[in-house]
């Protein structure tokens, strides 16, 4: 890996388990506009300490669409390897990266 590979890794981070922060895609349903959020594991994500639940870590977050200003509330939960095991998104849909770099 070159030298600025190697520098991009670690301020950016991959999109998954190997840096520092997760990529997600959503879908606004209201006026159709997509948006990529990224969460820093180390600061947005919380660790969860009820025994009873199978997640590790979740995000509780309230997006606010940067063209329509609808707001939509995004609810996920990960494993201890920070893999999705459940998603919720009110007023828009997750999406694949392919899907948000459609026109």
């Amino acid at each position: 890996m070159g030298l600025l590979a190697t520098l991009k890794n670690i301020f950016m981070g991959s999109n998954n388990n190997g840096g520092n922060l997760i990529t997600i895609y959503v879908k606004d349903n209201k006026c159709g506009n997509k948006m990529k959020l990224l969460f820093r594991k180390s600061y947005d994500i919380q660790k969860v300490y009820e025994d009873e639940r199978d997640a590790a870590f979740e995000i509780k977050k309230v997006i606010v669409c940067d063209n329509c200003y609808n707001k939509l509330q995004l609810e996920l939960e990960f494993d201890r390897k920070y893999n999705i095991i459940k998603q919720k998104l009110e007023n828009g849909e997750i999406i694949t990266e392919e899907e948000y770099q459609e026109i």
